[in-house]
């Protein structure tokens, strides 16, 4: 049996230092009364935390990018559903008539929408909602939210216009939405439009051969620098034109938002480069219409908009 030695420089065991019954260092990490020192962070591990902070915030960065982007689209789709329904309405109370969809040229960019009509001014220089407020589509939703895409950012330098302005100012643009030429479109004359079809004035006229009203586009999400009036207007399917007369808008990942005529809203990416190629360039004003390329984006929307003949 080993026994215990007594005021020696040991007081453990015998070649032992002392340990408590369960073989370990007394509680609180005291050996002989003295205080256990705690290691600090080196420099290196420091590093090493904020390399891996780094990382993890270059990983999910992207990610929440995204989905801030396809909330965006998401809320676009809900904005396109609204105006539809706002439309809806009106042609239900209205014996079957639909809004007046009529523009006049102007000396500025772009064309305004004419009195009576679901909307009235220029996207390009309207300063606050009272055109929105002036469309006959307002009464059945009153939020100028719905009339603009969340994604867009552009600002419009507006000029000086007292008394609403005491000086020039910046602004966001109060609406990008416009809706497809032909419907409710109309002349001073009465006969076919610029583009060379007959206006559909009758939610019963969208039948053959215009689109059936499930593939019928009535409003489009439109390139911040195209939209103006409230007219969405293309060269039709048997024009033989390959260019764009409007630019439907490319904010959501490369794509744009849709309704239709039977009430649904879609969201459609665009497998050219045509329409991008535009963004933040193209302006209404110019001459030139720009070429729509070699891909199917334009035949794809001329499929769902009234064609040549209807």
């Amino acid at each position: 049996m080993k026994s215990f030695i007594h005021g020696g420089a040991d007081t453990g065991l015998t070649g032992e230092k002392f340990q408590n019954q369960e073989g370990r260092l007394p509680a609180g990490g005291m050996t002989h009364g003295v205080p256990a020192r705690r290691g600090a962070f080196t420099l290196i591990e420091l590093l090493v935390v904020i390399a891996i902070i780094a990382i993890l915030a270059a990983m999910l960065l992207p990610a929440l990018a995204k989905a801030k982007q396809k909330a965006r689209t998401i809320q676009c789709l809900s904005n396109m559903k609204q105006m539809q329904l706002c439309w809806d309405m009106y042609f239900q109370d209205n014996f079957d008539l639909l809004p007046l969809n009529g523009a006049a040229p102007t000396s500025g960019p772009g064309g305004n929408s004419l009195p009576n009509s679901w909307i009235q001014g220029n996207a390009q220089t309207d300063d606050g909602p009272q055109n929105l407020e002036k469309g006959v589509l307002w009464s059945y939703n009153k939020s100028a939210a719905i009339y603009a895409c969340p994604a867009n950012t552009r600002l419009i330098n507006f000029p000086f216009d007292p008394p609403a302005h005491p000086a020039p100012f910046v602004g966001s643009q109060v609406r990008t939405c416009s809706i497809a030429y032909s419907l409710g479109g109309f002349t001073a004359s009465g006969g076919p439009l610029l583009t060379g079809v007959n206006p559909v004035l009758k939610y019963s006229q969208i039948v053959a051969p215009n689109p059936s009203v499930s593939q019928m586009i009535v409003f489009v999400d439109e390139n911040e620098y195209s939209v103006d009036d409230g007219d969405f207007a293309i060269d039709p399917a048997g024009s033989g034109e390959n260019r764009w007369w409007n630019l439907p808008g490319s904010r959501h990942n490369k794509g744009t938002t849709w309704s239709f005529a039977d009430g649904h809203s879609e969201y459609w990416k665009w497998h050219g480069t045509a329409v991008l190629a535009y963004v933040g360039a193209y302006q209404p004003a110019d001459p030139l219409a720009p070429a729509a390329g070699s891909s199917d984006d334009l035949a794809r929307v001329q499929a769902c908009s009234s064609p040549l003949g209807n």
